[in-house]
């Protein structure tokens, strides 16, 4: 049959699936036999070369059976349902633009195929099927494994017109499909999906049923083996010294010692994989407008030196994130200084994006307040790139000062947390709820109070949102119950978010965690966190500053503080007089062992809405 399809006639046939199904195939095959391997199998299975280059035109059926049979007998039989790094290319992505704009997490890739499947085949019908029980998931892994069933069946027009006649050659179809499917968690960051295939059509199913699983989220395995390990270790060679006691001592403080490193180093790897759905998101939204014609063009380390909008000399990069370029830069004619964020890439042409910026500077521009970074500026450059220009600030975020000393001193966290009161108060007094409060967005300036940056994620109260009702926006750790369930948010919702920021940062932990999103915002409804006392008795955390943030972190709003402006006296009310304002050395680090941090993005298979992360990204960094 594999000798028919390559070297028989070539037939024709109504151009009926995307050339995206071929393009991974494609292009390891350029990338292992050149351009002229490429050409040949094409010119093998009938297929234009120009055509199979864009991978938004129409092939038809025959022709792709046969470029998918010659990719068989060049690669093998796995090859097509392992196409691997070649599935989160740019090139493979670009049919997917519409998808990653709104996806959080793998399932709504999934979901998308379902909803979406003419983008892909003008044959065949998906239907997805998310109500599966998961008793067989291995190894009681239940919690970190999602799954779905897709059904693939062919329309009755198709099989009016002869479609499904070569039945012998729909093995390398549903094979493709089985490679599409499994490499879905990859833009996620995560491993390939595992495809069950239950039925198919080419072995005389009515239709090709699918059951999809995969790991939801990264396991945090550092902090569990490196503790182990530092614990036999140390208890072995204690033993040797000094008997039993002293083998049980040294295997405590090796396997917390050893648990502190694995912590961070997991937590290192899942911030990494955080940054992977992002990235691919941008590569398909850029690979989107090159298809178009409509490459913006690179102007990252293309600015400096020049002015912008006359008045605005820009120096050098101070910061850059997946959608956006920060420049320090002086006013030519008043010669203060001043931070200019550029969207950049695709990201310039992204409505969601253009709008998110324009939100920012409207909002930020109209809260005067000292803890609010001021906005001074909102234009575009003459290629139509978005530009805001804000008061530049020296310093460095709470997110930044936490990943150096990893917890605040209450002397030295209480005044932040009043500054912060502050600015939402200021927020809050004209509707707006900021909906992204976090360490990354409170900037502890130098030679001044600390600010709130980033408003582009926030909701206007009293009109319309960005996002549609029940569409939950933010950064999953922190989200409030009512946050969690896309219910109608309000100035409390901020007040429960900046109770996680107090938590983590006077005790280094989420007061909340669990292995994955859609854990991570059933738990915020229910879960009770323990007082910041018991989870670090070795940190002299006052019993009033405990109370105020517990109180912030209840389940209901009007159980919550009733304004920024009662919490700010509240916190207010608590004497520094004999609170230390830094920590000895190694105090705050001090703990016999460390729970894995929630990444919250596994649905998001990774998180990486990865919406928020991407906020995080372009704000106004420090020198």
């Amino acid at each position: 049959m594999a000798g028919s399809l390559r070297h028989g006639t070539v037939k024709g046939g109504k151009e009926e699936l995307r050339a995206s199904v071929l393009k991974p195939y494609l292009l390891r095959l350029r990338s292992e036999k050149g351009e002229k391997g490429v050409r040949q199998l094409l010119q093998g299975a009938g297929i234009d070369p120009a055509a199979a280059e864009n991978e938004t035109s129409w092939l038809s059926v025959t022709a792709v059976r046969r470029a998918l049979r010659a990719v068989v007998d060049l690669f093998g039989e796995d090859a097509l349902r392992r196409p691997g790094e070649w599935a989160t290319s740019p090139e493979a992505l670009g049919t997917l633009v519409r998808m990653l704009r709104t996806a959080e997490h793998p399932v709504d890739a999934y979901r998308f195929l379902a909803q979406n499947h003419k983008e892909i085949t003008r044959i065949a019908l998906y239907e997805l099927d998310e109500s599966v029980d998961g008793k067989n998931k291995p190894g009681g892994a239940k919690a970190l494994v999602s799954e779905v069933r897709l059904s693939y069946r062919l329309r009755p027009d198709a099989q009016e017109d002869g479609v499904d006649a070569d039945a012998a050659g729909e093995d390398v179809l549903c094979a493709a499909r089985e490679g599409l499917l499994a490499s879905f968690p990859r833009i996620w960051g995560l491993a390939d999906a595992t495809v069950i295939h239950e039925s198919c059509l080419a072995k005389g199913g009515d239709a090709c049923i699918y059951h999809v699983s995969w790991q939801a989220s990264r396991p945090a395995r550092g902090a569990l083996a490196v503790g182990l390990a530092a614990a036999v270790l140390v208890g072995a060679l204690m033993a040797v010294a000094g008997g039993l006691p002293a083998a049980i001592l040294g295997a405590i403080l090796g396997g917390g010692l050893g648990a502190g490193v694995g912590f961070f180093f997991d937590r290192t790897k899942g911030e990494e994989a955080l940054r992977v759905f992002e990235k691919n998101r941008i590569k398909a939204l850029e690979r989107g407008l090159d298809l178009r014609g409509e490459t913006a063009p690179q102007i990252q380390g293309e600015l400096t030196g020049t002015v912008l909008g006359a008045k605005y000399k820009i120096g050098r990069k101070i910061g850059s994130g997946g959608i956006g370029v920060v420049y320090a830069a002086e006013h030519t004619s008043l010669g203060h200084e001043v931070a200019v964020k550029v969207l950049r890439g695709a990201a310039a042409r992204d409505g969601g994006e253009i709008a998110r910026l324009r939100r920012e500077a409207h909002i930020q521009v109209h809260i005067e307040h000292p803890n609010v970074c001021r906005v001074l500026d909102l234009d575009q450059m003459p290629d139509g790139s978005m530009y805001v220009v804000m008061e530049r600030l020296h310093g460095k975020s709470l997110a930044d000062r936490l990943a150096r000393d990893y917890v605040i001193t209450p002397g030295f966290g209480i005044p932040v947390f009043i500054d912060v009161c502050g600015a939402l108060a200021a927020a809050h007094a004209k509707d707006v709820v900021h909906r992204d409060l976090k360490p990354g967005n409170i900037f502890l300036c130098e030679d001044g109070p600390a600010k709130v940056l980033d408003f582009g994620m926030s909701k206007l109260t009293s009109a319309e949102s960005l996002t549609q009702q029940g569409y939950t926006l933010g950064t999953p750790e922190y989200m409030a119950p009512e946050q969690c369930i896309g219910a109608p948010v309000e100035a409390r919702t901020d007040l429960y978010a900046f109770g996680v920021l107090m938590y983590e940062a006077l005790t280094g932990e989420l007061p909340i965690q669990a292995p994955s999103r859609r854990e991570l915002l059933d738990m915020h409804q229910r879960q009770v966190p323990e007082p910041m006392r018991v989870r670090r008795p070795d940190l002299d955390i006052p019993a009033a500053l405990d109370e105020v943030v517990l109180k912030c972190l209840k389940k209901k709003i009007h159980d919550r503080p009733r304004d920024a402006a009662a919490l700010e006296e509240m916190l207010a009310a608590i004497p520094l007089a004999d609170l230390p304002k830094v920590y000895p050395p190694g105090v705050g680090r001090k703990k016999a062992s460390l729970p894995a941090p929630a990444k919250g993005q596994e649905d998001k298979g990774t998180m990486p809405k990865v919406e928020a992360e991407k906020a995080d990204e372009a704000k106004a960094p420090p020198t």
